[in-house]
């Protein structure tokens, strides 16, 4: 299992899944890396059918947002069809893209 890759403020501990240059709960600039585990359920998700040149190659895939335990949401892709609720887990990252499996 890959683990996610998540901001967390030096001053207040809240986690962010992107890059931040201030914290919007305490308004503190320091932040440091932590891992997450990358176990959750999909939250919401779409398949891509017809998609640019860059990723034709993996069409259809599916994208969803994916609730991890930590209560953060990361958007990821799928190769499996899923459903709202149905529990994954991170699988690689390839690209800067999350790849998510369904358990």
């Amino acid at each position: 299992m890959e683990k996610i890759l998540v901001y967390e403020c030096a001053n207040c501990e809240k986690k962010f899944v992107q890059r931040k240059w201030i914290c919007s709960s305490c308004k503190k600039t320091e932040f440091q890396t932590k891992k997450v585990a990358g176990k959750g359920v999909v939250y919401s998700h779409t398949t891509i059918h017809i998609s640019s040149n860059e990723f034709a190659h993996l069409t259809p895939y599916t994208i969803a947002l994916i609730e991890l335990e930590s209560g953060l949401r990361v958007t990821g892709r799928l190769h499996d069809p899923v459903q709202i609720h149905d529990e994954v887990t991170c699988l690689s990252n390839e690209e800067n893209q999350y790849v998510f499996v369904k358990k």
